[in-house]
């Protein structure tokens, strides 16, 4: 897995666009703002051979589910799934007390993620400074 990235600073924010390519030969691209004239969110689009996701998350402390939309072409129809319980918090201390007294499988992100999410950044970093490819296996240093 490599990423390009590209760091640009314009009006008192600051923008990382970064192209990911997968082990499994997708490809991908990041793109950050830092900050945004508006109401704050994350998101995502998925483009598939039968359909496409695209989500919008809102601040955590908002309690509020994320909206997602799943088109599938196999229908020609859009689906919205409801997130009943947006309180992410209570949902993370159940799910840890989960995995420690009932042995259930951990849900969500471990160490080896975190881990990976802060190479991930170093390798965007390295490239940002060099203008090249950077492998995430050969990243190091700080973000």
């Amino acid at each position: 897995m490599s990423v390009t990235a590209w760091n640009t600073q314009k009006f008192g924010a600051y923008n990382w666009f970064v192209t990911v390519q997968f082990a499994s030969g997708a490809v991908g691209h990041l793109d950050l703002t830092v900050a945004v004239r508006m109401d704050w969110h994350e998101g995502f689009q998925i483009y598939g051979e039968h359909g496409s996701v695209v989500g919008k998350t809102y601040n955590p402390w908002l309690f509020k589910s994320s909206d997602v939309e799943v088109f599938s072409s196999r229908d020609g129809c859009y689906h919205r799934p409801l997130g009943e319980d947006a309180h992410f918090f209570k949902l993370q201390v159940e799910g840890f007390a989960d995995t420690i007294l009932e042995q259930a499988p951990m849900r969500g992100a471990n160490l080896d993620d975190g881990v990976a999410a802060m190479r991930a950044m170093a390798a965007i970093a390295r490239s940002v400074e060099s203008g090249k490819t950077v492998k995430l296996a050969e990243a190091s240093g700080g973000v």
